[in-house]
């Protein structure tokens, strides 16, 4: 995407799931069936991530947390309530103001948010003790852009401090693009931020059980929408209650497949990575 369309593309993303909340409360039931692999998807990372942060970093409550690409807030909300002070960014306007009005509805007071891009980001050397950056670098496609995001999120990093990725980082990049995605291999970034500063200290493959996952997950990374939470279909043969119910069965598999294999020679089958860089020499 070229300069200015990213921000139009995650404009456009905040409003259709501020749209679709609302359409949500006037279905019918009968026509709307709960997508469990969605449910599933966002329990994976948010277990995954938080065992990084919790026994990988070992990350006081007092630290200073930066959320790079912070889309509705999500993460942003879960940090606020863990740690002292979060700071939040996105490319996009329409998400910060749709992650504030989500932060207000937790009361939290912990945490701001800024329209910002990670490229460029306008905050003092050494600040942050962790920078959180989720499902954000594989949308960057220009690779200037990328290796700007990379060498600013090292600067504004504490010395001794983290950087927590979870990108789309297989060993072996056949695709290297998709509409939405830009896939650099695990290699490209662990290179990259070692030649900014930061040396790569730990990784844990997420997405093992995609070949289970797909069909219910394919347009869940690419977007905020409610309705990927969700099933409607007018079909007899596939009901929303059917795809409902293969969902939930696959869920459960997918469970069994990335809890119990995610740390084991198998793990270089993932293309999607949690990985943590340290600022500092190794």
């Amino acid at each position: 995407m070229e300069e200015g369309e990213l921000e139009k593309y995650w404009d456009f993303v905040a409003l259709e799931a501020k749209d679709f909340e609302k359409m949500l409360r006037v279905e019918k039931w009968r026509k709307v069936a709960r997508n469990w692999l969605a449910d599933y998807a966002d329990k994976r990372a948010c277990d995954f991530v938080l065992k990084v942060i919790d026994d990988v970093i070992k990350l006081d409550k007092s630290a200073k947390i930066l959320d790079v690409g912070c889309g509705p807030g999500k993460w942003s909300i879960l940090f606020a309530k863990k740690f002292s002070s979060t700071t939040a960014i996105d490319v996009s306007p329409k998400m910060i103001l749709l992650a504030r009005e989500n932060a207000k509805k937790h009361n939290l007071g912990n945490v701001e948010f800024h329209v910002m891009d990670v490229s460029k980001l306008n905050f003092p050397d050494e600040t942050y003790d962790l920078v959180n950056c989720i499902t954000v670098l594989q949308h960057v496609f220009n690779d200037d852009d990328w290796r700007s995001a990379v060498y600013e999120m090292v600067r504004v990093t504490k010395t001794g401090g983290h950087i927590l990725l979870f990108e789309t980082a297989p060993d072996l990049a056949i695709i290297r693009r998709t509409r939405h995605l830009a896939i650099r291999t695990m290699r490209k970034y662990i290179d990259e931020f070692r030649m900014a500063g930061a040396h790569f200290v730990y990784w844990r493959a997420v997405d093992l059980s995609l070949p289970v996952t797909f069909f219910g997950l394919k347009t869940y990374s690419a977007s905020f929408n409610k309705k990927v939470y969700y099933f409607m279909s007018k079909s007899i043969l596939f009901s929303a209650s059917f795809l409902s119910f293969l969902s939930l069965v696959a869920s459960v598999l997918a469970e069994l497949i990335d809890y119990r294999l995610a740390e084991t020679p198998l793990s270089f089958l993932s293309a999607g990575r949690i990985f943590l860089f340290k600022k500092g020499k190794a």
